[in-house]
């Protein structure tokens, strides 16, 4: 089978979210013998390259992201070159996946229209949203960990964007989703309900994976990590992810403060490019200057030692986050995660089990869990091994490949009615 995969980011270029799903995918399938060729786009060039032995097209787009609310659904920059491109591809699967940026839901629309199956993977609330989805969650109500109701409020999104405000976006995605899609994936069934809720057409939830071997490590080079971020002797939280409110960086520095009352040798190691928000979030909070180790972006096996060295990762989103991959990694190297109850992390950890799953307006909550792990070494090794085994279990590189060539199997089939 010939599959092309759309996603406006890949890595190198961009090496977390969305585009990283989708090229371990894309590798995942190529291991299954079958064709991959990758879509995606950059700022400043075009062209045709290799990246890890696979064929990738770069459509070049670079436009002020003040239009992104229409030209997400028809970017003219990367819509004429890729309707001969896809033509002369003849695929029997396309299969986007981000592509509310720059390839547009228009990509879709080519595809369909040639006559090749198509498939769209949600991995966020872009189809009905225009940023964070926050309106659901009562930061005053801390004890409340499910419930909740996704629907946005009339003029949500008006009051969001203002003039970037577009009247005709939302329809004009749904009017794509139903008549030009094929098969139509949410990464979580949390994402599922909150698309359903804002009238999209039905989702079908397929998880994502991850190849287990790519996070094993060796004391050598956890050891050789360790020393290089000055961590001999320190019981160590992992947060993976840029720093911001949304994720939240607050919750977990109040929570960081009363762990130390408990264990004072502990210390946060932030994975994150610099940004002008980690600076802030440092010069504000000078008390906790010496807690606080910027890793920067790891990949490959310095990411791997990094999991190996963490005693518990941390992913308190006060934002609907669809499906945290921290989760996944964490409890793919033995990391018990603590982790946010706004989204899909429930549907991986589960709570007591392979981790924790806290409200993180709960900060004493949020605490509480992280000083458990970072104490109790029969605690954190029981979860650990339990995190481990479910993920062989269920979230691998393989039961995602596998589920996915289920699903073009149906688009294939439904095409053909």
């Amino acid at each position: 089978m010939h599959i092309v995969i759309l996603s406006d980011t890949l890595p190198p270029d961009s090496p977390g979210g969305a585009g990283k799903i989708a090229w371990q995918l894309g590798h995942g399938l190529i291991g299954e013998g079958h064709r991959v060729t990758f879509i995606t786009t950059a700022r400043d060039h075009a062209g045709i390259e290799t990246r890890n032995s696979a064929p990738v097209h770069v459509l070049r787009s670079d436009y002020p992201e003040r239009f992104a609310a229409w030209l997400s659904l028809f970017n003219p920059l990367t819509v004429a070159p890729l309707n001969p491109l896809l033509r002369k591809l003849r695929p029997d699967i396309v299969h986007a996946h981000s592509i509310s940026m720059h390839l547009s839901y228009h990509s879709l629309v080519i595809a369909h229209v040639i006559g090749v199956p198509t498939v769209f993977t949600a991995h966020d609330v872009m189809p009905f949203a225009y940023a964070k989805l926050t309106h659901f969650i009562d930061p005053t109500r801390p004890d409340l960990r499910d419930g909740w109701d996704y629907r946005l409020p009339f003029g949500y999104n008006w009051r969001q964007m203002r003039f970037r405000w577009n009247p005709a976006r939302n329809l004009s995605i749904r009017h794509t989703m139903t008549y030009y899609t094929d098969e139509r994936i949410a990464v979580s069934g949390a994402l599922k309900n909150a698309l359903e809720a804002n009238h999209l057409p039905p989702f079908e939830v397929v998880h994502n994976g991850l190849d287990p071997a790519s996070f094993a490590t060796t004391p050598a080079r956890i050891d050789h990590l360790r020393h290089r971020y000055g961590l001999e002797g320190r019981r160590v939280i992992l947060f993976g992810g840029r720093l911001s409110r949304e994720k939240g960086t607050a919750q977990l520095l109040d929570a960081l403060r009363r762990v130390r009352q408990t264990v004072p040798e502990v210390s946060l190691l932030v994975l994150a490019r610099p940004s002008a928000y980690t600076d802030q979030v440092l010069a504000e909070n000078p008390d906790l200057a010496d807690r606080i180790v910027l890793g920067g972006w790891l990949e490959g096996a310095d990411l791997a030692a990094a999991y190996g060295l963490a005693d518990v990762v941390a992913s308190p989103s006060v934002c609907f986050d669809s499906f945290p991959t921290i989760n996944l990694e964490g409890m793919a190297a033995g990391a018990p995660p603590v982790t946010t109850c706004f989204g899909g992390a429930q549907e991986v950890v589960i709570d007591g089990e392979t981790g924790f799953v806290v409200n993180p307006y709960d900060v004493e909550a949020l605490a509480d869990r992280l000083t458990r792990l970072l104490t109790d070494e029969s605690l954190r090794a029981r979860l650990a091994a339990a995190g481990q085994a479910r993920v062989r279990e269920q979230f691998t590189l393989k039961h995602y490949t596998e589920s996915m060539l289920a699903v073009y199997e149906r688009a294939i089939a439904r095409r053909a009615k």
